[in-house]
Order: C-alpha cells, then structure tokens, then sequence
C-alpha cells in the first residue's frame, strides 16, 4: 500500500512563491471584478452583525488584520495608523472603511491594540470567519477595495509603500486616473529602452562576470562596447573607472568617475571609488618621491639632503 502524501508541504511551497514573486492581489478564492460576497462580522463595542455584500451603496474599503505574533501586531498597528491619519482622503470620496479582525480566538488583543492606535471607524470581530472561507486571505494586514456597484477592484498586501499604493488604486477605482499615471508617480524611474540601451546593459553584465574571473582587460572592453551604445550609462561609466584605478591609469579614472558623479551625484560606487583613486594618487606620488631620493642617477638627489651640488675641488 502506497504511503499517503501531505499536501500541506506543497501548499505552503505556493504560497511562498506566490509571496516571493510579490503577488499583489492578497486574497486566494476571490478575483479581480468579482461580486463581493456575503459577509458578515461582528462589530467590536456593540456586538452587532453587519452584513456586506455585492449590495453597497458606496465604495468600501476593508483592513484585514490579525494580532497572534508580534509581527503582525505591529503591522496591524501600523497600517491602522495611517489609515486614521488618511482618513479625510476617504471621507472626502465618500468611502467607507472598515477593519475586520480575522482570527477571533484573539479577540482580547484588540484592546491592546486599540491602546495604541485611535482609530475613529468602526473595527469589526471576523466571528464566522468568513475572510478565510470566502476570502482566502493569506497575507496580514490585508486590504481589499471594492467599488460601489460592489465589484472587486483590488487586494493588497502588507508593503512598505503601502499608503502610496492604495491612494493610486482608489483613484484608479474612482476613474480619478489611470492605471498608467498611477504607475508613472510610483515608478518614475521604470522608462522604456531603446534596443541599443537594452543591449549595453547586456554588456554591463557581462563586464562584471568578467570581473569576478578577474579579466580585468575584457571587463574594460565590454563595458566601452556598453558606453558606445548607450554613453549616459552612468554604472558602465563609473565601474569603467573603478577599474582603471586598479590598473593605476589614474587621469582616465578620473574622467569616468567625474562624469559619472556628474550624470548622477550622490551615487556611491563612484565615490568609493573615487576615493581610492585619490589614495592611490598621494600613493603613487610618495612612492616616485622615494624613487628620486633614493636614486643617484634622478634629478635632486643631493639636494634633497639639503646641501647644494658642487663642482669638486680643484
């Protein structure tokens, strides 16, 4: 008889996935513009029911949050927080918002929690737990907008922009503005290449793989190949003249890393490196100075011994 597998092993493996790819839309039984389902939670204070659905007479906004480790307290905190302090951004759209407590079992923590963070909308126990069997909630704190008409637009996950991210989602919902503008305020540095810029990073890449074999001269190479198809490729440039450093060409160096402070000041590859480069300078000048003291045949020699040279005495 075959030996019965768990299929536990391989739902979190998915999950972990799903969570490394940075997945946005939070929720595992519900989709984009799907009718919200029946739900229904238990308001904290009053203990009364209050039933959401595809029913709305207004846009809604629900934290889902739990509060059983640390991490997840602190998050809920958080999150809380700043939704309290956005909160006339919400009023002015005419959103309700609402936080639904999803693991009821920890129903006294949210004392703890509403000790440290005043909020003025309503906090909901999910007793019935319905965020998990209808919902499918996976990350904590969560957060899922559904339209007015009582469609869902999105599910988003704890992130560290997280504030930035749900203010261009709602104004998406609202037809406030488009996905594209959206996504142009939270990555203004995400533009599209050329195909000969696409191609010098190919050599950028390259040049640092031939870096790690020390092929230092190839490495050179590849990244001119890189400035000829892009020139304001400012990483090429700058690691172009970290290299020359190494190999002592001090005024070549000089030139790239200057250029490259001056494309993007502040980035920090080119000021290390530049200061290895005056390093190297003063270095490089002590060690000529040795040389000329040193050798009887360089210019000085005697007088650096503070004497003065003489013709010998008759």
């Amino acid at each position: 008889m075959g030996r019965k597998i768990s299929l536990f092993p391989v739902v979190v493996a998915v999950l972990l996935l799903i969570l490394q790819a940075g997945l946005a839309f939070s929720f595992l039984y519900v989709e984009e513009n799907d009718p919200l389902p029946h739900l229904r939670f238990q308001e904290f204070v009053s203990g009364e029911l209050k039933d959401f659905d595809g029913g709305l007479k207004r846009p809604l906004v629900l934290i889902f949050w739990g509060a059983d480790i640390d991490t997840k307290r602190e998050r809920a905190i958080e999150v809380l927080g700043y939704m309290q302090e956005a909160l006339p951004f919400y009023q002015e759209r005419n959103i309700e918002l609402a936080a639904v407590l999803v693991q009821p079992e920890q129903v006294s923590l949210v004392e703890e929690v509403m000790a440290r963070v005043q909020i003025d909308f309503p906090v909901y126990v999910d007793s019935e737990r319905h965020s998990f069997d209808k919902l499918g909630v996976y990350v904590m704190p969560s957060i899922l907008l559904v339209s007015g008409d009582g469609i869902i637009h999105r599910g988003l996950g704890y992130t560290h922009n997280l504030g930035d991210v749900l203010h261009g989602e709602i104004k998406v919902m609202l037809h406030e503005k488009t996905r594209e503008e959206v996504n142009a305020e939270l990555h203004p540095e995400i533009v599209e290449r050329t195909t000969a810029q696409r191609q010098a990073r190919l050599d950028y890449n390259y040049a640092l793989n031939l870096v790690q074999r020390h092929k230092v001269d190839l490495a050179l190479e590849s990244l001119s190949m890189a400035l000829d198809k892009d020139p304001e490729f400012v990483p090429a440039m700058v690691e172009g003249g970290c290299l020359l450093v190494k190999k002592k060409k001090f005024k070549e160096a000089e030139g790239f890393l200057a250029r490259g402070l001056e494309l993007l000041p502040g980035f920090e590859r080119a000021l290390t490196c530049m200061v290895e480069l005056r390093a190297a300078e003063g270095q490089q000048g002590q060690n000529d100075k040795a040389a000329r003291k040193t050798d009887p045949g360089s210019w000085g020699f005697f007088a650096d011994d503070d004497e003065e040279e003489r013709d010998p005495a008759p």
